[in-house]
C-alpha cells in the first residue's frame, strides 16, 4: 500500500533524491538507514561493521547542484513547518530556535534550500570496498538489519544534499505572504545564526548557519540472498522519507542481546494456546453457573408455596 502524496516527503524525488524531514548535520555518504516495518533508524556508517581488504572510500569534492536552486519545498502547515525550522536553527546553533511569535500572522511557511551542494561516493567504489570484505560484528543490531528479515532492510547512503542556508517565508490566506521582523529575529535565535532579507522576495528571511545540513540522499539496499551479498536501488518516494533524532534507539532488551531468535511464529503459537485453555474455562464455568441456575420454573413456583404454608402455620 502506498503513502499518499505529501509534497514535504516528495518534493526532492523528480531529482533522484529522498527527503530528510528534518535537516540535520552527521547524515552523510556510507551511511546506513535501518528500516523496521514502519520504522527508520539511523544506525552509523557501514565502516564500523565491514572489514574489507580495501581502504574506507574517500568522499568526492562537493559539487554545487544548480537544478535545485530556487527549489522549494510547497506551503506547509505553520505548526509544521515552525517544527522543521526549529530543528535546523537547533542544528545551526541558535540561542532560541522558536520563532512563534515572529511568525503568528502566518498561517503556512515554504522553505529554500541556498547554495545546494552534493557530497558522495561513487556506487562503484563503494561495490568494490563491499565485495572485499563480509560483516565483521556479531552485534545484534546488525543481526536484526543485515540478516534478510522479511519488512526488514538496511539502506547505504552513496550521495546526500547539504545547505547551510534555509529561506523561509510565512503566508497568510490565499498565498498573501507575511512580513516579519528580521532584526527580532536576529535577537531572537542569537549570534550564530545569521538572519537576513532574502533577494527573491522582501518577505523572504534568509537563515544561515556555520555548520552545512543533510536534507537530501540518495541510497541503495543491501541483504544476504543464496548466501550472497546483493543490492537494489532504492527508488526515491515518500515511504523512504527519513527523519532522525538523537541517534539510535533501542532496538533490543538488554537482556537479549546473546542469543535472538528472529521470524519464530512459537511465541505467537503459545499466547493462542494459553487463549485457547482460558476461553475453555471461561466456557466449562458459564456452563457450571447455568446448571446451578436452571431450575425449572414449575418447581420455583412449588418450593415459594411451601414457604407460604410454613410462615402461615407459624402465625
Amino acid at each position: 500500500m502506498g503513502v499518499c502524496k505529501d509534497d514535504r516527503l516528495t518534493f526532492l524525488n523528480q531529482h533522484g533524491y529522498n527527503v530528510v524531514r528534518l535537516p540535520r548535520e552527521g547524515i552523510v555518504p556510507l551511511g546506513v538507514i535501518g528500516i523496521d516495518n514502519k520504522s527508520k533508524t539511523w544506525l552509523g556508517t557501514i565502516d564500523k561493521i565491514w572489514k574489507s581488504s580495501e581502504a574506507v572510500p574517500p568522499l568526492n569534492e562537493p559539487n554545487a547542484v544548480g537544478n535545485l536552486k530556487g527549489q522549494s519545498t510547497s506551503d506547509l502547515k505553520l505548526s509544521l513547518g515552525l517544527e522543521i525550522l526549529a530543528n535546523a536553527l537547533s542544528a545551526f546553533g541558535a540561542t532560541s530556535p522558536s520563532l512563534d511569535t515572529a511568525y503568528k500572522n502566518a498561517k503556512s511557511v515554504s522553505f529554500v534550500f541556498k547554495d545546494v551542494e552534493s557530497l558522495g561516493i561513487d556506487p562503484f567504489v563503494i561495490g568494490n570496498f563491499l565485495a572485499s570484505g563480509d560483516l565483521a560484528s556479531k552485534n545484534p543490531v546488525v543481526k536484526r538489519f543485515f540478516s534478510g528479515q522479511k519488512h526488514v532492510e538496511a539502506l547505504i547512503i552513496t550521495e546526500v544534499l547539504q545547505a547551510k542556508s534555509i529561506g523561509v517565508v510565512g503566508k497568510r490566506d490565499a498565498g498573501v505572504e507575511v512580513n516579519v521582523d528580521v532584526p527580532a529575529i536576529q535577537q531572537t535565535v542569537g549570534a550564530k545564526v545569521g538572519v537576513t532579507v532574502g533577494t527573491s522576495s522582501q518577505s523572504e528571511v534568509v537563515y544561515e548557519g556555520q555548520k552545512l545540513l543533510t536534507f537530501g540522499f540518495k541510497a541503495f539496499s543491501i541483504g544476504m540472498e543464496n548466501g550472497e551479498w546483493n543490492i537494489k536501488g532504492v527508488e526515491p518516494d515518500a515511504e523512504h522519507a527519513f527523519a532522525i533524532g538523537q541517534g539510535l534507539t533501542s532496538v533490543v532488551n538488554k537482556d537479549e542481546l546473546v542469543d535472538i531468535d528472529f521470524g519464530t511464529a512459537k511465541p505467537k503459537a503459545k499466547v493462542k494456546a494459553k487463549a485457547k485453555a482460558k476461553s475453555k474455562s471461561k466456557s466449562k464455568e458459564s456452563a457450571h453457573g447455568r446448571r446451578n441456575n436452571s431450575r425449572k420454573p414449575g418447581k420455583v413456583r412449588a418450593d415459594q408455596l411451601r414457604q407460604k404454608r410454613k410462615r402461615a402455620r407459624a402465625k
